[in-house]
């Protein structure tokens, strides 16, 4: 892979590109997809609409003040969100994005995003959540949701600005996808991260319709 910046970032497009089986959720139709890619194609790059894209819900699980010196994030999206986040994803890499070249799935889509300053806490990170070593499951109730795939979509090591102030740092983003319906959601669900020490960080969140299509 060519690394885009010198921080080395690995991106791995959507799981909703290729898989054929359908989940629970609702499914984009044609015009959707072009909606959404239409969409994302006004941000410059991946990153810029996951910050600011329509319809997300992000839950801190842990600031950077926390005992292992690592914030911790979720970010929830659906297939919509996808689509335009990869639309967004082709036009900063100089290629198009077509509607055949997307398999919707209904899968709720979650970026986990642990983010690390400092020798120590790098170190801790690297041990914790590099390899796919951490795991997200939703809770509902007494019942335990596990993801149909996860993988790594970014790794990111010293940025130029704390190169040049000499800290250590580093970020990975991680991808998690579950099998959800809308009325599996109509209650308040909590978001447990495992690192891979065996660590839990969790909090609860409110995911009542970020299923639908608006």
């Amino acid at each position: 892979m060519t690394p885009l910046r010198a921080t080395h970032i690995i991106v791995v497009i959507s799981t909703i590109f290729g898989v054929l089986a359908r989940a629970a959720g609702p499914v984009l139709t044609p015009e959707q997809i072009q909606a959404a890619i239409q969409k994302g194609s006004q941000y410059k790059t991946v990153d810029k609409f996951l910050d600011n894209g329509p319809k997300r819900k992000r839950i801190k699980l842990a600031s950077a003040m926390a005992v292992d010196g690592i914030s911790k994030y979720v970010t929830f999206f659906n297939d919509w969100q996808a689509v335009a986040a990869e639309a967004a994803a082709a036009r900063q890499q100089m290629r198009e994005l077509h509607v055949d070249d997307v398999q919707s799935t209904g899968l709720l889509h979650a970026y986990v995003e642990v983010h690390a300053r400092g020798a120590i806490p790098t170190g801790k990170l690297n041990r914790r959540y590099g390899d796919q070593r951490a795991h997200l499951v939703l809770k509902l109730g007494e019942r335990v949701i596990q993801p149909v795939e996860k993988k790594m979509i970014r790794k990111s090591d010293q940025s130029a600005p704390m190169a040049v102030l000499g800290t250590q740092e580093g970020k990975i983003t991680l991808d998690f996808d579950f099998d959800v319906t809308p009325e599996d959601l109509q209650l308040p669900i909590e978001a447990i991260l495992i690192d891979g020490d065996g660590n839990k960080h969790q909090e609860k969140a409110d995911l009542k319709g970020i299923l639908a299509f608006d």
